[in-house]
């Protein structure tokens, strides 16, 4: 098996590996945050080790944070580190924190770019959706240990309960791909979501619990149909990058698209439809938004989805899921059912 391994990363351009196993190179150290830093030197650790080594970015940051030792593997032979596919296994280094990058593949993108086969054996012997939470889990093999993964690892069902703290970075780290990525940080304690907390950048946010109890849930208790060619209600679920054009629920003929292309399975623009008069609707529209950004300034955004790209004044840009629109409408349907109760936005 070894060898085809690498017989198989001698014959694969480097375009092709980063398509065929997610391989990112960390370029930048924007992820070395002064909370980060805190948490590394905490774990008394005095080797760096990177089970996902890659270019040895990470591994020569960690030179320079004074590690005694760095110690790295890879599964591409050319990268001249001891080989090892750290997706099937992760050997536990003692006296070590892992500080790596791991491969992001999800199966549907595997599915899509027709190079299931190259990764179908990870997704067969896991749960998973995302190549990183399988390197994840053998990450948790070891004791410490810092991340940098995909931002939408929040909003997974993934177990959190090693972690000690989520930075989300608005400041690509990466030279070669506009993922929008988090820090985490993990140890060998197991412990309650009010203990973990979360970052924007430098800025602390609130514990893990905190945004757990902001999620929205919808109650079905309303007839709501998205992506409706006969819904009165546009919804621009996408922050554009002009931050004076957020995500906002309109009239359909305020927006400037054609909303004919509208599909079952579209989810940055869309119509819905609700059971309701004209007036009403304008109503639902005005309270919706309302609803929208009091959640926004509550949440600092952590809950709504990241989206490629940034907005011009350097904010991540951000998607609304349908679940949570549909909350929304629901609440701001109560609200016009019930009269001008405007105190629920102060």
């Amino acid at each position: 098996m070894q060898n085809r391994l690498i017989e198989y990363y001698m014959a694969t351009s480097t375009a092709n590996k980063k398509q065929r196993l997610g391989q990112f190179f960390t370029r930048k150290d924007l992820w070395l945050l002064p909370h980060v830093l805190q948490f590394i030197k905490k774990s008394r650790a005095e080797i760096a080790f990177d089970p996902f080594a890659g270019t040895g970015d990470l591994l020569s940051i960690g030179k320079d944070i004074g590690f005694k030792k760095t110690i790295g593997y890879d599964i591409d032979p050319l990268l001249g580190w001891q080989l090892n596919d750290s997706l099937v296994s992760i050997p536990k280094v003692k006296n070590s924190i892992i500080i790596t990058n791991p491969p992001y593949l999800t199966n549907y993108s595997a599915k899509r770019k027709n190079i299931h086969k190259d990764v179908e054996k990870y997704f067969t012997s896991c749960s998973y959706d995302d190549l990183y939470q399988l390197a994840l889990e053998k990450c948790f093999s070891n004791d410490f240990g810092v991340v940098i993964i995909p931002e939408t690892f929040i909003n997974s069902s993934f177990p959190k309960n090693r972690l000690t703290s989520i930075t989300i970075l608005e400041e690509n780290p990466f030279e070669d791909t506009e993922t929008p990525v988090c820090v985490i940080c993990f140890d060998n304690k197991n412990k309650s979501y009010n203990d973990i907390n979360v970052f924007k950048n430098n800025k602390l946010l609130g514990s893990l619990d905190y945004f757990e109890k902001m999620r929205k849930k919808p109650h079905k208790n309303i007839y709501v149909k998205f992506n409706s060619l006969n819904g009165q209600i546009a919804l621009r679920a996408v922050d554009t990058t002009n931050p004076q054009k957020p995500i906002s629920f309109m009239r359909k003929e305020n927006i400037d698209y054609d909303m004919t292309t509208i599909k079952h399975s579209s989810r940055l623009i869309t119509l819905i439809e609700i059971k309701a008069e004209q007036k009403v609707i304008d109503k639902v529209i005005e309270y919706s938004n309302s609803l929208l950004l009091d959640f926004r300034q509550k949440t600092c955004d952590v809950l709504l989805s990241p989206f490629k790209g940034n907005k011009k004044n350097g904010e991540r840009r951000r998607r609304l899921d349908y679940l949570t629109a549909r909350a929304i409408l629901e609440d701001a349907c109560d609200i016009a059912d019930d009269g001008l109760r405007l105190k629920l936005f102060n």
